[in-house]
């Protein structure tokens, strides 16, 4: 449960609920090597690490000690590898220790494999999912896909057509007639 009298701690302009700031650095390396910024946003630039700490502070508590369990472990590996923290490694040997992740080459930590499926997964919802749960900051990743979000319906001229219409998140939608 929640302690109400811990102030939450602040990262970049936004207040983590459920991680540290060194956490949430840690996931947006990670995010910015699984999906990063090219032409276009990356996760980091979508706010993936805050949907990820909204998430851990509301409907998914119980992977909090998961997160950090698997992010030490992860800290670790680097070292061990490399004799430096993840977040000072080259975007290369990041994506080394990532590897080792992703195929459970980790011997400290046999959720390895688990671990990079769920972040992985974690990292995409938060490009993609619906704003008000803490990602896709500025509708990026729906822009990304040309997804229009929460329209109310769409013209008949949108019949098998790309629908080009800016994206609406849930609370930038004008309320129906009658609510």
């Amino acid at each position: 449960m929640k302690d109400k009298n811990v102030k939450p701690r602040a990262y970049r302009d936004q207040q983590l609920q459920a991680l540290s700031v060194r956490q949430a650095k840690t996931i947006d390396a990670l995010a910015a090597r699984i999906f990063p910024t090219t032409d276009t946003p990356g996760a980091v630039e979508a706010g993936a690490v805050f949907y990820i700490d909204q998430a851990l502070a509301g409907p998914y508590p119980e992977l909090r000690p998961y997160y950090t369990k698997a992010l030490r472990a992860l800290a670790s590996h680097a070292k061990e590898k490399f004799a430096v923290p993840f977040l000072k490694l080259s975007a290369p040997q990041q994506d080394a220790v990532l590897k080792d992740f992703e195929s459970g080459n980790v011997t400290t930590f046999t959720k390895a494999a688990d671990f990079f499926e769920t972040v992985r997964a974690h990292i995409l919802e938060g490009v993609f999912g619906e704003p008000n749960y803490g990602g896709n900051k500025n509708l990026i990743g729906w822009k990304l896909v040309g997804f229009p979000g929460q329209q109310y319906g769409y013209p008949d001229a949108y019949i098998n057509r790309v629908v080009d219409l800016e994206p609406v998140a849930c609370e930038g939608m004008p309320k129906k007639p009658g609510q």
